[in-house]
């Protein structure tokens, strides 16, 4: 044998010495058979396995529905809808490209709805009655009374806050808690919450109208920062993430048109000026701010028209009535 054979049979000894404890499993040689045939022939899913799939599938989305606790579903608010106030205590979804009503929210009794507000899921209501007013919260499981108000107004919900205007201050919910915030010398057109707890107010002293902004969660709104907005006062505002959404005249001296203006919330500082579009004049605090999750802002002016500013683009849609009509009369909301 010369060295090149006796190498060979080392290293063939060596190899059989490594694997000689390990047993080829008992399906190894149909394995292979079946891969190579794969290898020659198309591909085709095998039933049972497809069918395997979806019942692993079906067991797991079973078993994960029946241990999680999930948040309060959507109130029939899919998206791409908003809410508005279609009739006498009825609250329903719309369509925002259509307009088509998408189904009934909500049936308030008792009271006339005066305001509308959304958030994570849920829609607030105030409610106007005889003696007095309540906010109320509508989720999937129901609707409860929040509180009992002083002439309900400036309706806003984000970040799991409730706030409102009553006749002689600001009162905002979180957690449970209830804070009031007077405001002496002031009437609030409008209010607004950051998803960091901020207010920014549209707020009206001395016969001018202004933008205010707090710190998180504030306990008053004596140290409000006055955001310089020009010569001419927002319509609206909202909440947009951290920022602030407000609509604003695009010229102070000619009326009949507005653009959607960003502000930060923690200075003031104008983020962006927005598109401008025409729409009819409106006083403050008497057309309809909000921002959907995807960022799309809602213009709604009751009895008027609708639009969706998203980015540079402002589109009008029509308006939310019900079947039959006349339309509703106050702002719509996401």
């Amino acid at each position: 044998m010369n060295e090149l054979d006796r190498n060979v049979e080392l290293v063939r000894a060596r190899l059989h010495r490594a694997v000689a404890d390990v047993e080829p499993a008992p399906d190894a040689l149909p394995t292979l058979l079946a891969a190579a045939r794969r290898r020659r022939a198309p591909y085709r899913r095998p039933t049972f396995l497809v069918v395997a799939a979806a019942v692993v599938v079906a067991v797991f989305a079973g078993v994960a529905v029946g241990v999680q606790t999930p948040d309060p579903q959507p109130v029939s608010v899919r998206p791409g809808n908003y809410v508005a106030a279609v009739e006498d205590g009825v609250i329903a979804s719309f369509d925002v490209a259509t307009g088509r009503e998408q189904g009934e929210v909500a049936r308030i009794t008792g009271g006339e709805v005066t305001e509308l507000a959304g958030d994570r899921g849920r829609v607030f209501a105030a409610v106007s009655t005889p003696e007095g007013g309540r906010v109320v919260e509508v989720a999937a499981e129901g609707q409860r009374p929040l509180a009992a108000v002083r002439g309900p107004r400036a309706l806003a919900a984000r970040g799991g806050r409730v706030a409102y205007a009553e006749d002689d201050g600001l009162v905002v919910w979180s957690g449970g808690t209830r804070r009031v915030l007077p405001t002496p010398g002031m009437r609030v057109l409008d209010l607004a919450l950051t998803d960091g707890g901020r207010l920014a107010l549209l707020a009206e002293r001395g016969g001018r109208s202004e933008l205010l902004l707090t710190g998180p969660d504030p306990a008053t709104v004596d140290g409000a920062r006055a955001v310089g907005t020009g010569r001419c006062a927002p319509l609206a505002v909202t909440g947009s993430g951290q920022d602030i959404a407000a609509l604003e005249p695009a010229d102070c001296d000619a009326p009949g048109r507005a653009r959607v203006a960003t502000y930060a919330a923690d200075s003031g500082r104008k983020l962006a000026a927005g598109a401008p579009f025409a729409m009819p004049p409106v006083p403050p605090g008497e057309v309809g701010l909000s921002v959907d999750a995807q960022g799309r802002t809602l213009v709604s002016a009751p009895g008027a028209a609708q639009w969706l500013v998203d980015g540079p683009d402002v589109l009008p849609i029509p308006l939310p009535c019900a079947t039959p009509e006349p339309c509703t009369t106050l702002p719509a909301t996401f």
